[in-house]
């Protein structure tokens, strides 16, 4: 059985946890591609190192709606952005998206940063990894008023079926992070049944939401089999099957480089 941990952060505690550590752990447990995501230029930089240095890690490049610079800075920051891309290091764009669950940044600035990722991703042929948070609404009215279908993935969703659905018809994957196995996750279980196979994908989100089976521990790539197991048996297929379909799906959302 081979997985594909569609979003993690190997950049957290890379001190202290080396990201070929938790790289090795995890491929004792059948996790074979990994795509390391980026939430700021820096930790752009430093997912296109680790993926340069170890065999199946994929990098992506963005900037975090939490994190998006204020108006005088964002020319610039997006100018970088745009260099990076431009080196090919990257096979994904994002996470970018909409978070209003904390204030930290202006949804007026969020949009126009997220506008600006959706045209990055455009140009260079690229999925978009999209975050939500207390925000769907928003974020399908910003991605619907382009008017053609998105290439990308809702990463970590965590609303219901008929948000899923929405955002199924605008062409896009989504993705189920640990927080599926939470006993108070109903609505979400919902959404993870109907899921056409082909565009499903699991993720660990790690460090964060640990699934339940390793709550209070820090999340990582190798806890992703425990959120496929628990997608499989919700959706009534064997594990195998499930973690083959989410892999094909994966490789052919975000392509093959960095495979070998």
């Amino acid at each position: 059985m081979r997985l594909f941990d569609t979003h993690c952060h190997l950049t957290w505690h890379a001190d202290t946890d080396p990201p070929a550590e938790r790289v090795a752990r995890a491929r004792e447990t059948g996790v074979e591609r990994f795509l390391t995501v980026a939430v700021d230029l820096q930790s752009a930089r430093e997912c296109a190192s680790i993926a340069a240095a170890i065999p199946g890690v994929q990098a992506s490049a963005g900037i975090h709606p939490n994190d998006v610079p204020k108006p005088a800075e964002r020319d610039a920051s997006l100018a970088e952005l745009a260099s990076l891309l431009e080196s090919g290091d990257f096979v994904a764009v994002g996470e970018s998206g909409l978070d209003y669950f904390r204030d930290w940044s202006q949804p007026e600035d969020q949009i126009a940063c997220l506008e600006a990722h959706l045209d990055l991703a455009e140009k260079h042929q690229l999925p978009i990894i999209l975050h939500c948070r207390a925000a769907a609404d928003g974020l399908h009215e910003v991605l619907s008023a382009r008017g053609r279908a998105i290439s990308g993935v809702m990463h970590c969703f965590s609303e219901g079926a008929a948000h899923a659905q929405r955002f199924l018809d605008l062409g896009l994957h989504v993705s189920f992070a640990g927080n599926l196995t939470y006993p108070k996750s109903d609505e979400l279980r919902a959404a993870a049944s109907l899921i056409p196979a082909d565009r499903l994908l699991v993720e660990t989100d790690a460090p964060f939401l640990a699934p339940q089976a390793k709550r209070g521990k820090r999340n990582e790539p190798a806890y992703v089999a425990h959120t496929l197991a628990f997608a499989a048996e919700l959706r009534g297929v064997p594990a195998e099957e499930l973690a083959e379909q989410t892999y094909c799906n994966a490789v052919s959302l975000f392509g093959d480089k960095g495979a070998s």
